[in-house]
């Protein structure tokens, strides 16, 4: 069982990795606002975060589901990579928020 637990920590790693490379997609659009970039970045960008939110989402999904399955194997509930996986979801869902947000006010502008 140590071993699973070693497995599920590096799931956790990975997990933040991955929330760490969206983060950056997500500066680079909200600095492609800022500029005039070429459209094909931004749709580049825009796919990536997509992609990426997406791996995160399942990735969040399999390490709580990993957690469950060791609580009912060996009756040792990992609480850590649970909490820091929600919290991780909970930026990601934000930012992705933010970003689409941002974008309908670029794109449409403000109306009173």
């Amino acid at each position: 069982m140590l071993q699973f637990r070693r497995i599920l920590a590096f799931s956790s790693r990975v997990h933040t990795y991955l929330m760490v490379l969206y983060l950056f997609f997500a500066a680079l659009m909200f600095l492609s606002f800022m500029t005039s970039v070429d459209q094909d970045l931004t749709d580049l960008v825009s796919i990536c975060m997509d992609v990426l939110s997406w791996l995160v989402i399942f990735e969040g999904v399999w390490i709580v589901l990993a957690s469950f399955y060791q609580l009912f194997y060996s009756h040792v509930f990992a609480f850590s990579p649970v909490l820091l996986t929600l919290l991780r979801g909970a930026v990601v869902i934000l930012v992705a928020t933010l970003a689409d947000a941002l974008q309908l006010f670029v794109e449409g502008g403000f109306a009173i």
